[in-house]
Parts: structure tokens; sequence; C-alpha cells
């Protein structure tokens, strides 16, 4: 039974990445690693470039999960994201995470990729709001 509910589990989360984003369009999603961001309502998750075959990690923000804060709550929110995005985009650093596709917007979310990584900081320290269950191997370990 435990099996059934993790293949359920798996399928629904990559049933919601899929479709209606360039950029989920563009990785073959592999599994949900982390969350991370204010909140933690980025999903991360691990991907590999279609054309490159390149490993990264794919941010999603499900627009739906803003729905309990008011319309300008939720708007600035949004600006918020996307403001942070295009500076991360824009910054070149050896010590700083960088994006590989920039921000990409659709009706139902919000996506972009960067360099791979494993967990945010949040879920080192064992926040895990938002995350698969149960936890990947990765973030056992520390």
């Amino acid at each position: 039974m435990e099996m059934l509910n993790r293949i359920k589990s798996t399928v629904s989360n990559f049933s919601t990445v899929l479709p209606g984003n360039p950029v989920t369009r563009e990785y073959e999603i592999v599994e949900h690693v982390a969350s991370a961001g204010p909140a933690l309502l980025w999903k991360v998750y691990k991907g590999i470039k279609k054309s490159t075959k390149e490993e990264g990690a794919v941010f999603v923000l499900e627009k739906k999960l803003l729905d309990k804060y008011s319309k300008h709550e939720r708007e600035n929110i949004l600006t918020i994201f996307k403001n942070g995005i295009a500076k991360l985009t824009r910054l070149r650093h050896p010590s700083i995470l960088t994006v590989q596709q920039s921000l990409e917007e659709s009706r139902e979310s919000l996506a972009f990729a960067t360099e791979p990584v494993f967990a945010s900081l949040a879920n080192i320290l064992g926040c895990t709001e938002n995350m698969p269950i149960p936890p990947p191997k990765a973030l056992k370990k520390l």
C-alpha cells in the first residue's frame, strides 16, 4: 500500500509540473528534491535539459499556492519574486547560484532553471514545508 501511495504522489507531482510552462517543456523532470524561497513556496525539481542532457534544477511556483493571500498581496509577492529572479539572472560569481534559463510565466506557474541543487538552506536546517514525502535521500544524510 505504501508503494502505491508513493507512486500516486510522484505522478501527481510530475503532472502538475509538466504542462503549461516553457521551462518545464525544456527539461525532463526527474524528481522533486527541495522547496525554497519565502514561505518555501518554490518547488525545486531535479531536471535534465532535453537538448543538451545537462543536469539542472527547475524551480516552479504554482500560482494556486498564492490563493490564500489577498489580490494586492499576491501581486506584491509575484513582483518581488520576478524582480529577485531577474537580479539573480544578471549576477555572475562562482559562489552564487547560476541561472541557466530565465524566468518564464504561464497562467498556472512561474518557473526558471539553475545549475543543480540538492536542497535549500531552509530544508537543510529542517524546514520541510512543500517537500516530497519521504524527503530525498541526499537530505536524509545531513
